[in-house]
């Protein structure tokens, strides 16, 4: 049995564990979510066993690049002059891309009426509506072209692009299927079908190579520099007289102590109740704090139980490292993991409040349930089924980039390869949006957490280790974890 801690004294490094794992896990579960939380979408509410979404975050990945390496882009290149300056013809070029981006996607929730505004929910003038949409739209291509090339300007050029061209797979190609009433097994060969022509498609437009982005990673940071990728290593130390934890950053083989955070037993027992009682506090609904709503409250709870964290940490940050230690481990990470983590829950915290606070959130939930009652009921299925490719696409184009990003190389098949672990996170959660987020975190700690407690397997079998929890928790729970609640 592999421990997860070791014994260990302050001029020896302690080892990655259990702990490490169950982060990388987390990181690999954001991942998979970002991906996993469209395709569920589609597959509960569209009725489409999507194989090509994983193609549609290598689409999203390679998007980027027309704004971040123009370049490298075949055609495109003509209208830059280095690696990474576009010409003025070219910033007019994305420009027009940007604005018909945002102009489609808006037109795909109901044509021209869309256009004028009769998506909003409430009655406006058509020009009003018209106005609004065209001044979005020049908002956006200006920053897409006033950001060129930077990393931020080639992720919302990606989102804007794939939100206005995702939905066309479904106007095209799959509506025409399901209204001949064609089989699920027959939809899943049409999206194989959609898979193989997006990356082959990808494939003779960019070639074959691998291409990388152009990004940098350092930023400024409490009055230094901050590299986003550097490894960062925080080790954990429980000795005697408390909790010590160390920030060290590698670099060319040398290490670098940034800080060494120390906190007392009784002290660390004072911030751990402080937050338990916090904790209590915003999720009672019978607490005085309640009166302002348990949404409210509960944002207002996780405010301050940040604000205690970040506190009680640089509050300790003049410690020293103990000579002595009883356990201690390591995590290895990143600003860049980190901010994967924090991505990936700010846009599944927004999905959550367009699914539970919104009337497009509402029709969904209704299609979802019983497309032929809702239809009955009045409520535009077409335009819960655009705005369901839509959302699919916003968070295809995210996830691609952040790929490609984190692996710091595009390849044809890098949507692909997470495709299976997309899949497994979805069924496994019971093929819900909620369950699929669930599902996918699962997956990304099965596939960690395994390749570290079976000694001898390399990181090749993470996919068949996920599989193996994926058809231990079907044997117990069939529908899934949620079971499509």
């Amino acid at each position: 049995m592999i421990l997860p801690f070791t014994l260990t004294i302050c001029d020896m490094a302690p080892e990655t564990g259990l702990l490490n794992a169950i982060v990388t896990g987390v990181v690999t579960g954001s991942i998979v979510a970002l991906g996993a939380t469209g395709l569920a979408l589609v597959y509960d509410i569209a009725e489409v066993p999507n194989f090509a979404h994983g193609d549609l975050l290598t689409l999203g990945a390679y998007a980027a690049l027309l704004v971040n390496k123009p370049d490298t882009v075949p055609v495109f290149e003509l209208l830059a002059p280095s690696a990474q300056q576009v010409s003025l013809p070219g910033l007019g070029v994305l420009f027009v891309l940007s604005a018909i981006g945002v102009l489609g996607t808006v037109y795909h929730l109901g044509g021209r009426d869309a256009l004028y505004g009769q998506w909003w929910g409430i009655d406006v003038p058509g020009r009003l509506g018209l106005t609004v949409h065209i001044v979005v739209a020049g908002a956006i291509g200006a920053l897409v072209v006033l950001g060129t090339p930077s990393f931020g300007a080639a992720l919302l050029f990606s989102v804007v692009l794939l939100g206005a061209t995702v939905p066309l797979l479904e106007s095209v190609i799959f509506r025409k299927f399901r209204e001949k009433n064609i089989e699920l097994a027959l939809m899943l060969v049409v999206s194989l079908a959609v898979a193989f022509i997006v990356r082959f498609g990808i494939q003779t437009i960019f070639g074959g190579s691998i291409r990388f982005y152009s990004v940098e990673t350092s930023i400024p940071f409490l009055g230094g520099a901050l590299d986003v990728t550097l490894a960062k290593f925080f080790d954990f130390f429980i000795a005697s007289d408390g909790l010590f934890i160390s920030l060290q950053e590698t670099r060319g083989g040398a290490s670098k102590q940034l800080l060494v955070a120390s906190y007392g037993w009784i002290e660390f027992a004072v911030i751990l109740l402080a937050i338990i009682a916090v904790t209590y506090v915003a999720l009672d609904r019978r607490s005085p704090a309640a009166i302002i709503g348990p949404r409210l409250t509960a944002a207002l709870g996780s405010i301050v139980i940040l604000a205690i964290g970040a506190t009680a940490f640089w509050g300790g940050a003049n410690g020293t490292v103990p000579d002595t230690t009883l356990v201690a481990t390591r995590i290895r990470t990143s600003p860049l993991r980190i901010g994967i983590i924090v991505l990936a829950i700010v846009m599944m915290g927004a999905l959550h409040y367009v699914l539970q606070a919104t009337t497009l959130g509402k029709t969904m939930r209704a299609t979802s349930d019983n497309r032929e009652l809702a239809l009955v009921r009045g409520i535009n299925t077409r335009r819960v089924m655009m705005s369901v490719w839509i959302i699919a696409g916003l968070f295809a184009a995210v996830g691609g980039i952040m790929l490609g990003f984190l692996f710091s190389s595009i390849t044809i098949n890098l949507g692909f390869n997470l495709l299976l672990p997309m899949f497994a996170g979805v069924i496994l959660g019971g093929i819900s949006v909620y369950g699929a987020i669930l599902g996918s975190y699962v997956v990304g700690l099965a596939m960690e957490i395994g390749i570290f407690a079976i000694p001898g397997l390399s990181a090749t079998y993470r996919i068949p280790v996920a599989f193996v929890v994926l058809l231990a928790v079907l044997l117990l729970k069939p529908e899934g974890i949620i079971g499509g609640r």
